[in-house]
């Protein structure tokens, strides 16, 4: 197995298991939680933002690892932006993001 290879598939490792964190978290509800118009259009942002994630680690994966990488990158900085803190899942993407642009550079 080449490098490049090994950085594609722990970019997209990364990616599925930041957008799954993120989807997963965009479907728990709280016991008491009153649903509002604003909940479900963010959850729906959230959901939308996991799925992006996923696609952007199978770009990676694919093989065009600086599109995936980069577009990746993005969502991962959006997703940090729109949870408000430094969440696991944004950094998980983020740092597959990174894994992809660097393989891409890797010579083989």
């Amino acid at each position: 197995m080449t490098e490049r290879r090994l950085l594609a598939i722990l970019g997209f490792l990364l990616a599925l298991i930041g957008g799954i964190l993120v989807i997963v978290g965009a479907l728990q509800f709280g016991r008491n939680q009153s649903i509002t118009v604003d909940l479900v259009a963010q959850r729906l942002v959230d959901v939308i933002l996991g799925i992006a994630a996923i696609l952007g680690g199978a770009f990676i994966y694919k093989g065009r690892m600086s599109t995936g990488g980069l577009l990746t990158i993005i969502i991962g900085v959006v997703i940090i932006v729109v949870s408000g803190r430094l969440s696991l899942e944004g950094v998980l993407v983020v740092v597959g993001g990174i894994l992809g642009i660097v393989g891409a550079e890797v010579r083989t």
